[in-house]
């Protein structure tokens, strides 16, 4: 993949995605410190509904006691006007139309801003190659050259769904057991597993994920196991 950025001038862009409790956001860690530049979905998310976000009146008025799919007394903004993620969540990931509703108002500000910063990454890596390509030409040193990025990831839990795989050119899957994905999510979030098991639901199963993916590492395992999955695969 190295080889291929250097000769064209444009980085590898890797899909990352799996369900809750996968361990997702471990493998995203791991590629990080091997240079990797990190486009995260869901801290997108988060930066867009953020305190004073357009977005939140937006989701008030759908899942919010008063909207068309919230619940009676079960309000999704708190006192102060922001956003109680936890609350929005356990409404949304009840049923399907209204994860497929939440997804519907997030989805297209999330792809934008995806869409931003892979091009900002591959503008910055192509005046990057173009300043090592001018001081091997002149002769001097390339310890001052910086290393090249050997790819960008699109680290989302709704690769698929939001349509993002088109911008890929491979999309690593992470797996694990579902019995290790509820014990994760349950000790995480202190939550039931039924709302695990709800929330999963809601997703996208895994062999459609499996289908569509061109690289797969099971994460059941420890992290030393994981690990060298991933450097067979990607370094």
């Amino acid at each position: 993949m190295e080889e291929k950025s250097r000769e064209c001038g444009r980085i590898p862009v890797i899909g990352l995605t799996g369900g809750i409790g996968t361990g997702k956001s471990t493998v995203a860690e791991y590629l990080k410190k091997g240079n990797y530049a990190h486009v995260d979905a869901d801290q997108i998310g988060r930066d867009l509904t953020a305190d004073g976000s357009d977005l939140l009146p937006v989701l008030d008025q759908v899942f919010g006691p008063e909207g068309e799919m919230g619940e009676p007394e079960k309000p999704i903004l708190r006192a102060d006007g922001s956003l109680d993620r936890k609350a929005l969540g356990a409404i949304a990931f009840s049923a399907q139309e209204k994860k497929e509703k939440l997804d519907e108002i997030m989805l297209k500000h999330i792809i934008a801003e995806v869409d931003r910063q892979v091009a900002a990454y591959q503008a910055a890596e192509e005046e990057a190659a173009k300043a090592a390509q001018a001081v091997l030409e002149n002769g001097e040193s390339a310890d001052s050259v910086k290393a090249a990025i050997p790819g960008i990831l699109i680290d989302a839990p709704l690769l698929f769904e939001a349509g993002l795989e088109d911008r890929c050119d491979q999309v690593l899957l992470v797996t694990a057991d579902l019995d290790t994905r509820i014990q994760r999510v349950c000790a995480r979030d202190q939550v039931s597993e039924q709302a695990v098991r709800d929330r999963i639901s809601c997703q996208m199963s895994e062999d459609e994920k499996r289908k569509r993916s061109d690289l797969i590492v099971d994460n059941s395992g420890t992290l030393e196991e994981l690990e060298k999955q991933l450097d067979g695969l990607l370094f």
